[in-house]
């Protein structure tokens, strides 16, 4: 914490890093009340609570797609956000020349949708109740998914569903499922995962994944964004640029400087690194050897793969995107995950 503070003194912005500490101590605070009490607290009611954001997320989720654009009433004191397919700077997909709108719900993001969706589906695995609500929220879960046209999250939750089921077919024919039911289950859920990817809204979030190009603006972007989160760790190794001061540190020539570049490195890990230096650097990553320890060794066997899989989703997702340490909801999901891999002490 020192270093920290030494880095925002020196920092340019002074005031936005000590609101950045204000914060890092806030999300402390939950992640030491959700550690406390998660264990405690009505695993039946957690579960509601879980399904019930996926069914409000992916009903305006749903709306918002078809309408091309916010739904607004009520919506709005749900924090969702007032755009349609020609807002400036609103997530597009374009596919095949046509832009498709992407759906926000109430988050800053679509990325964040898709994240939030990955994280509470896999908390209905951890808080597994009555099998015919589960499998509606998980299918429910996964097409909306699909509509945030999110490529990394979407790539992560075909993993997660690959080692999800996996695990289980061969955990069955351990326990004497008789080869024939465990052939047809896994065809079955091949053909389920191959039917979504080739039918679902007429093939497009196929064509999302086939016309990725390096040369596009999201990509070209985050690698300038990458660029300069190096300048800055080789400029300032030891304390930063200061805890929120990214942006200050930022340093495009005339000719690269855009609106849509005054944003935070797309990698939770080099941002924590250009913000707080190497001490900051370490104690992060010693964070995720903390919870990852605790819940290999403490956890109960039929939870820790659901908990390992939390842990692992913020890791890969943490590479690609940087709302899990900048944005309000992001943060969020981080100090509840980190809760509850730190509640179990046997």
């Amino acid at each position: 914490m020192l270093s920290v503070v030494i880095g925002v003194i020196g920092a340019k912005n002074p005031l936005v890093g000590f609101y950045g500490i204000i914060k890092f101590l806030e999300f402390s605070f939950l992640v030491f009340f959700v550690a406390e009490n998660f264990k405690k607290l009505n695993k039946g009611i957690l579960f509601s609570c879980f399904l019930s954001g996926i069914i409000f997320e992916s009903g305006l989720s749903f709306l918002q797609y078809f309408n091309q654009g916010s739904i607004g009433g009520a919506f709005y004191f749900f924090g969702e956000r007032t755009f349609n397919a020609i807002t400036p700077g609103i997530a597009n997909a374009s596919i095949n020349g046509q832009l498709f709108l992407r759906p926000y719900a109430t988050f800053s993001h679509p990325n964040v949708l898709a994240g939030f969706l990955i994280v509470a589906m896999l908390y209905l695995f951890l808080l597994f109740k009555n099998k015919i609500v589960f499998s509606s929220g998980i299918i429910l879960g996964t097409i909306t998914l699909f509509l945030t046209l999110s490529r990394t999250a979407i790539f992560l939750w075909a993993i997660c569903l690959i080692v999800l089921f996996g695990s289980y077919f061969v955990k069955k024919y351990k326990n004497g499922f008789s080869n024939k039911k465990v052939f047809i289950g896994m065809v079955m859920f091949l053909v389920i995962i191959v039917s979504l990817f080739l039918i679902f809204q007429n093939a497009l979030l196929l064509q999302r994944f086939l016309q990725t190009k390096i040369s596009d603006e999201s990509l070209v972007q985050r690698g300038q964004l990458i660029s300069q989160s190096f300048l800055m760790i080789e400029k300032n190794p030891v304390f930063g640029v200061g805890i929120n001061n990214f942006f200050n540190g930022l340093n495009f020539s005339k000719g690269q400087l855009e609106v849509s570049l005054i944003q935070p490195v797309h990698n939770i890990f080099l941002l924590v690194y250009s913000e707080t230096g190497i001490l900051g650097f370490c104690f992060f990553i010693y964070l995720f050897y903390k919870v990852t320890k605790n819940v290999i060794y403490k956890s109960l066997k039929k939870e820790r793969k659901y908990l390992l899989m939390l842990i692992f989703s913020i890791v890969f997702l943490g590479f690609f995107d940087h709302y899990f340490l900048t944005i309000q909801q992001g943060q969020l999901l981080l100090s509840i995950i980190f809760g509850t891999a730190l509640s179990y002490r046997n």
